[in-house]
């Protein structure tokens, strides 16, 4: 009976073995749950970062966007296409002259940040420098300097790597996308869409703003 009862507790025991492969099996459990919490955390946190992205970039856009329409708008009402969007050449602060999209605003806008109270009659043009990115140069008309003086500049996205310009072909009815604003003889042309892209560590993405004609009242067809 005694042989028994001592078989039977060795049976219901555990060896030094066993408890030592349930420790490292535990372990390791333990280890690939960590693991796994921490890739959960850091795909959280890359989403995160992607969509706080895509809110720039939209929202960018749709600054572009309202203040194009707006001198677009003003062009209109005047009788007149001056002050809508246009190509021209203006004197930078960075130095020398560059061929940018030019428009007005008049009432100017709330990235500008004036050195005293905000002026009316805004000029206003579209850049981009490498290494600085979207740019807003910006000037009123009612400035005493307005003709000598190089325009004030405005970051509006460190993350805008390039900008291209979409020229409609009305007879093929296709665009063709140009690195530079194109040139017909002497003057150089308006287009007719801006794409701007953004770019962070491996993130892309491409907006697309239409130039309002002020000779026509909404969206363009195309």
């Amino acid at each position: 009976m005694k042989r028994r009862r001592h078989t039977a507790v060795q049976e219901r025991a555990f060896t030094l073995v066993e408890v030592l492969l349930a420790l490292a099996l535990l372990a390791a459990l333990l280890a690939a749950l960590n693991h796994f919490t921490f890739s959960i955390t850091d795909l959280w946190a890359r989403r995160q970062e992607q969509v706080v992205f895509q809110q720039h970039a939209r929202a960018v856009g749709r600054r572009i966007d309202a203040m194009l329409r707006t001198a677009a708008d003003n062009a209109r009402r005047s009788g007149a296409t001056t002050g809508a969007t246009e190509a021209g050449e203006i004197a930078v602060p960075e130095g020398g002259r560059e061929t940018l999209l030019l428009f007005d605003l008049p009432a100017g806008d709330p990235v500008m940040a004036w050195p005293e109270r905000p002026l009316p009659e805004v000029s206003c043009a579209l850049g981009w420098r490498n290494g600085e990115g979207l740019i807003l140069y910006w000037k009123s008309r009612l400035e005493l300097d307005f003709d000598t003086a190089a325009p004030r500049k405005t970051v509006l996205s460190s993350f805008v790597t390039g900008i291209s310009y979409d020229y409609y072909d009305t007879e093929s009815q296709t665009w063709e996308q140009k690195d530079e604003l194109r040139e017909s003889g002497t003057t150089v042309e308006t287009p007719g869409r801006i794409r701007l892209r953004f770019q962070r560590k491996q993130d892309t993405i491409e907006e697309i703003i239409i130039v309002p004609d002020p000779a026509v009242e909404g969206v363009p067809a195309f």
